[in-house]
């Protein structure tokens, strides 16, 4: 398998943190006191400064998320010079969707005149966009497809994103979901008799699912610990620190323990953008070289399954992430699992 081409697509408005922070005060007026107020402000900025959040795309008013990502898939057939009629499938892959049913493939296969594939999606949180790689790989492997289009389209703030606040301390479960950017991003996959290699690693501790949620209305027929009348129908909920603490420890045990990944010497890395805190610290507890990664965090906010993509994408456009390059990427994911790949890019 190599990866022919990557292109990313970014919604025009760039929010900072003052102007979050003084929509969320001013949406919290008519609940909170002047003193909650101050502490919710005060909260709020010392939360983005340990996450290290500065900057996020959103969609300006009348932008639409399913124009950015056809926008995107058009970018890179453009760049890749893959004629519509060579995709075999189409992996929709991600959080961001407008419907449960059928796959959001279906849409994107027929925007894009991808008159030859057939397409499904793929929602495994934050780790979507490496189990869609892993899983065209074995399609590309045994000849089933020659030619696999991966897609994301994550527009996920002003839906997701829960600005009522009744109590301050309510704020360290709906933290997360202000640190969120706006993305889609297009791989294009081939076969390849040349094959560089890649090697994918997963783990998954199901038992801290609860650490992270977007529930659905039926939520509470899924619950078995009570948390389901204390969560709202599709807003987005994460215990921040728990969820950061546990995965950032396992991603860095599941790499030392590996010793094909130990033995890997990159020469760039990427990694799942949660926070510019959890970057720094898995690197540390890894030992490796600062310098190799490229961050994304600061610049774009955590754009869920999007963030590899779109540094890659960010870092070839910068001249980082050339032909050749030894990569690694790691990602920590809500449910919570860890995942690593090595390649050649």
């Amino acid at each position: 398998m190599e990866i022919r081409g990557i292109a990313y697509g970014l919604p025009s408005r760039r929010v900072g943190n003052e102007e979050l922070i003084s929509e969320l005060v001013e949406r919290n007026r008519c609940r909170l006191s002047s003193k909650e107020l101050r502490s919710l402000e005060e909260k709020m900025t010392y939360y983005l400064k340990m996450s290290g959040t500065m900057w996020r795309y959103h969609r300006a008013e009348g932008e639409k998320a399913v124009d950015i990502a056809v926008r995107t898939g058009d970018e890179l057939i453009r760049k890749t010079g893959v004629s519509r009629d060579e995709v075999d499938l189409l992996i929709y892959t991600g959080v961001g969707r407008g419907w449960l049913e059928p796959a959001m493939g279906n849409l994107f296969l027929s925007l894009l005149g991808l008159r030859n594939a057939t397409c499904f999606d793929i929602l495994d949180a934050c780790a979507s966009w490496i189990r869609s790689l892993m899983v065209a790989k074995s399609f590309l492997d045994n000849g089933t497809y020659r030619n696999i289009l991966v897609l994301n389209s994550e527009f996920n703030f002003r839906e997701y994103a829960d600005f009522e606040i009744n109590r301050v301390e309510e704020l360290g479960s709906k933290f997360s979901a202000y640190t969120i950017g706006e993305a889609a991003t297009a791989v294009l996959l081939s076969s390849s008799l040349d094959d560089p290699e890649f090697y994918f690693s997963v783990r998954t501790w199901g038992e801290k699912h609860e650490l992270c949620k977007i529930p659905l209305p039926n939520f509470d027929q899924y619950s078995r610990n009570g948390e389901g009348g204390s969560h709202k129908p599709l807003r987005f909920y994460a215990e921040s620190e728990r969820l950061m603490h546990f995965a950032v420890r396992k991603l860095a045990e599941h790499y030392l323990r590996d010793q094909k990944l130990r033995a890997y010497s990159p020469e760039i890395i990427f990694g799942h953008a949660a926070s510019e805190l959890s970057t720094t610290t898995w690197l540390n507890l890894v030992h490796l070289n600062h310098d190799l990664a490229y961050r994304t965090h600061a610049r774009f906010g955590n754009t869920v399954s999007a963030s590899v993509p779109l540094g890659m994408a960010m870092a070839e456009e910068e001249g980082r992430l050339k032909r050749g390059l030894k990569a690694l990427v790691v990602v920590g994911s809500a449910g919570v699992s860890t995942a690593c790949a090595t390649f050649t890019y």
